[in-house]
């Protein structure tokens, strides 16, 4: 029987690895691309706007009026008043303040009311670069800062001129507003990749079933045609590949049904014609015997050849019996009875050979199911191999019981054993260990306990002997 693949990589997996690998990482890029691009755009815009702005507050400011403020003139109407004018500016064009700095980070003036004359201002530390290039006449703007308030801002920056020259900066400070717009974007990507990943999973957790589970039923049908059995149809309507193989599987199937009969028919038909000049060289054998009965020197070559016929005649049957096909009759059998019947035959042989032969029922065991004709034969073959490996003695036990719903047999000896490196042949036919053997009583042994949906394993050791466990299935109850 075809033993069970071990699928470590199940085609499910995969194909879920690569579908998902790949959207996963392009939807990731994608994201990330519209995400700094958004940010990017916007980002340049509102510096555009900020460095225009500050242009426009510089054109709006006196720098000698400025320059004139000193600490604590915050108060004073003049102030005020240049204040008010700035801030109408700030407040149409929503922005924090506007205020006028010296390279030296701090306020000459600013449109915050709480802002002071003098006051540092740090963040200017930060934009060193953008402050050397207002120094040298350019308006510019910053990059986005984290404000005292931990909101995002955005600062413009233009030179203030006196007589030609830079003397100070104007800046203009406004929050970025679109940054929270930018974070629910990033968030809406983020589920819109989840939720087509998830798609996808769904997708290829669909087409892998469509796709795994007739292969799975290919498998399966290609193990039934291992284990023998030719006569199920393989129909897989699919319409694509998955049923060209299904098609090559059931073309490569009916073969092996038109090969295993011609097969069997040439077989038995060899088998028939050895055995029929067989018969008559046994009948000119017993004629030449009366003709020679006067010749007792000759007579035993007759016995000779009539024993080697014998021999061969045996081979022939026990060929033509493995390959014929053999249903099983089953029915109640009283397993006392039957096992009495069986160890009887054995049990003068044992004794000649110094074979303790122990026969062990379970009590609660009467009765069984199966094909009483049958197993006789394959006990037989099981029974004569394990005596044949005791010719010094030993001990032949056989015990029967249950395990589970089936019934277990159990034949071991403590003979020669088997080498470790014979075990993978003793089931195949014509293989033999004996100097005078067919090799067919093993597999003719598991051919027919295998008809009854039952199995056949062995164990070996040389020098310790042979173990052998036949498992017969049994109806759950007799009327069953």
């Amino acid at each position: 029987m075809a033993e069970p693949l071990n699928i470590r990589h199940s085609l499910l997996g995969k194909l879920l690895v690569v579908m998902l690998a790949p959207t996963f990482l392009f939807l990731t890029i994608i994201s990330f691309y519209f995400y700094f691009q958004a940010r990017a755009s916007l980002e340049d815009e509102m510096a555009r706007r900020l460095i225009g702005l500050a242009r426009s507050a510089a054109g709006q400011v006196d720098a000698t009026q400025v320059f004139a403020f000193l600490p604590g003139d915050e108060a004073t109407r003049s102030y005020r008043s240049v204040r008010d004018k700035l801030a109408l500016l700030a407040e149409t064009n929503d922005v924090r303040r506007v205020y006028v700095a010296d390279f030296e980070h701090k306020v000459i003036f600013t449109t915050e009311r709480q802002g002071e004359i003098g006051e540092k201002m740090y963040h200017l530390a930060g934009h060193r670069r953008e402050v050397k290039r207002v120094r040298q006449g350019r308006a510019v703007a910053s990059t986005m800062f984290s404000g005292a308030d931990g909101e995002m801002y955005l600062a413009g920056y233009a030179p203030l001129l006196l007589d030609g020259e830079v003397v100070a900066m104007v800046g203009v400070d406004a929050d970025v507003r679109f940054f929270g717009r930018l974070r629910a974007i990033r968030l809406n990507l983020v589920l819109i990749s989840l939720a087509s990943l998830l798609a996808f999973a769904i997708t290829g957790i669909i087409f892998a079933r469509r796709l795994a589970n007739p292969l799975r039923r290919l498998a399966r049908s290609a193990a039934r045609i291992g284990e023998g059995n030719y006569e199920t149809e393989i129909a897989e309507q699919t319409g694509d590949e998955i049923e060209l193989l299904a098609v090559t599987l059931n073309d490569m199937r009916k073969s092996i049904v038109e090969r295993e009969r011609e097969m069997h028919m040439m077989q038995r038909g060899i088998a028939h014609e050895v055995r029929n000049p067989l018969g008559g060289m046994e009948l000119y054998c017993g004629i030449l015997s009366d003709e020679l009965r006067d010749r007792q020197d000759l007579i035993q070559h007759v016995r000779k050849i009539e024993r080697e016929i014998r021999v061969l005649g045996q081979v022939v049957n026990e060929f033509l019996d493995f390959t014929r096909d053999h249903v099983p009759d089953v029915r109640r059998v009283d397993l006392h009875e039957f096992f009495a019947e069986l160890m009887m035959e054995y049990a003068g042989r044992c004794e000649k050979q110094g074979i303790q032969l122990i026969k062990d029922i379970a009590p609660d065991l009467n009765a069984a199911f199966f094909d009483p004709d049958l197993m006789r034969r394959v006990l037989h073959n099981l029974l004569l191999n394990a005596v044949q490996s005791m010719l010094e003695g030993g001990r032949l036990e056989v015990t029967v019981g249950r395990a589970g719903h089936d019934l277990r047999i159990s034949i071991t000896d403590t003979g020669r054993g088997i080498a470790t490196e014979n075990l993978e042949n003793v089931f195949s036919p014509f293989y033999t260990t004996k100097e005078k053997g067919t090799g067919l009583g093993l597999p003719f042994a598991r051919k027919i306990v295998e008809g009854h949906g039952g199995d056949l394993k062995l164990q070996s050791e040389v020098g310790r002997g042979t173990g052998i466990v036949i498992r017969l299935p049994q109806p759950e109850s007799e009327e069953s």
